[in-house]
């Protein structure tokens, strides 16, 4: 299992609690900040059952459809466990519905594009009966084996 994005980035914001102009509230994903462009690459092995290819930029700020840009989700299983995987704010996706995936292939590449402030790859994880959980219950996993 690894990160979702490569190259030079940081996460910009956590899951949890934050102010977003002013506002808190509760941000459901992690935020992975970067270049325009940076490649997203799947966490695991896993099939697309979903692929959401047709962002206007125009309508990013006024139609709730394009506020995530392009999307793409993935449903891995991870140590016999199914998670399903949506990674948000894609520029160009580069899978299909319908395509299997190994760990650390590219998906697409993602940019500032949707409800957003600057180049990132949300990352938000659900159980297998789409119920949202914290990601990061996957990812202190890369970090402590």
């Amino acid at each position: 299992m690894r990160y979702p994005v490569t190259g030079d980035w940081r996460i910009t914001s956590p899951y949890g609690m934050r102010t977003l102009k002013g506002e808190t509230k509760f941000h459901d994903g992690v935020d992975f900040g970067g270049s325009i462009n940076d490649t997203i690459v799947a966490i695991a092995d896993g099939i697309v059952t979903y692929d959401q290819d047709d962002y206007e930029n125009n309508l990013r700020w006024v139609d709730r459809h394009h506020s995530a840009g392009n999307m793409v989700i993935i449903k891995h299983t991870i140590r016999g466990v199914i998670y399903y995987a949506r990674y948000l704010h894609i520029i160009e996706n580069t899978v299909t519905k319908g395509d299997k995936v190994k760990e650390g292939d590219k998906i697409g590449v993602y940019g500032d594009v949707g409800y957003s402030f600057g180049a990132h790859l949300h990352f938000d994880l659900y159980t297998h009966l789409w119920v949202k959980i914290d990601p990061n219950i996957l990812f202190d996993r890369i970090e402590n084996g």
